[in-house]
């Protein structure tokens, strides 16, 4: 009965559900780097659906919610500081590379995969400035594309639950998810989101 369990498992597409949580950054025209925001307020909670087929290849369709915060630190001369919060949805294509010893019906406890897609963001910025007239600000909530890509460690505590750690870029499409833009050359073109997650998913097919 195992060897036919551990063959059907080899020969099924796998449905789960995805939790992750985790710290978010946003690179963008501030000086501040990623080590000096803080962790508490720049964070990214996102809820997915992932199908991974027998050939190892599969999507992922998420949303979420990310909160992410920037400034210039002690610059007098911009007094420059963003709290910013946006909501998203993805569309991702998977490949993953499973391996580890497998006993009865157990699938193999270990997965490695990578994965890239599109998605819309929907973001908004609060801003505490010193106005410059050379400047562009943008306040209002505005939605863009951008293109998640990534690579992911996932641990099958059992054939139905698997914890996991994530690793994610998300490349936007708008220069104003930290609510300004700076004038050329100084901007820093558009603004990418980065982070850091841990993985709780559910088989459910």
């Amino acid at each position: 009965m195992g060897q036919n369990r551990k063959g059907l498992i080899g020969h099924e597409s796998i449905g789960s559900v995805i939790v992750s949580l985790g710290p978010e950054y946003c690179f963008a025209d501030t000086k501040e780097t990623a080590i000096t925001q803080s962790p508490l307020r720049n964070y990214d909670i996102s809820f997915g659906i992932r199908i991974k087929y027998p050939t190892n290849f599969g999507y992922r369709v998420s949303i979420g919610y990310s909160a992410f915060t920037g400034s210039d630190g002690a610059s007098p001369a911009r007094s420059y500081s963003f709290a910013s919060q946006a909501c998203h949805i993805a569309a991702m294509g998977e490949y993953t590379l499973s391996f580890g010893n497998v006993y009865g019906d157990r699938i193999a406890p270990n997965s490695v995969y990578i994965f890239a897609g599109m998605g819309l963001l929907n973001s908004r910025a609060n801003l505490n400035y010193s106005f410059k007239t050379d400047y562009e600000y943008n306040t209002n909530a505005t939605v863009s594309p951008f293109i998640p890509v990534g690579i992911g460690y996932q641990y099958n505590l059992s054939n139905n639950f698997q914890l996991g750690v994530e690793y994610n870029v998300r490349w936007s499409f708008s220069d104003y998810l930290d609510g300004f833009k700076p004038p050329y050359p100084a901007s820093k073109s558009s603004d990418v989101l980065q982070g850091f997650s841990i993985t709780l998913g559910y088989r459910a097919i």
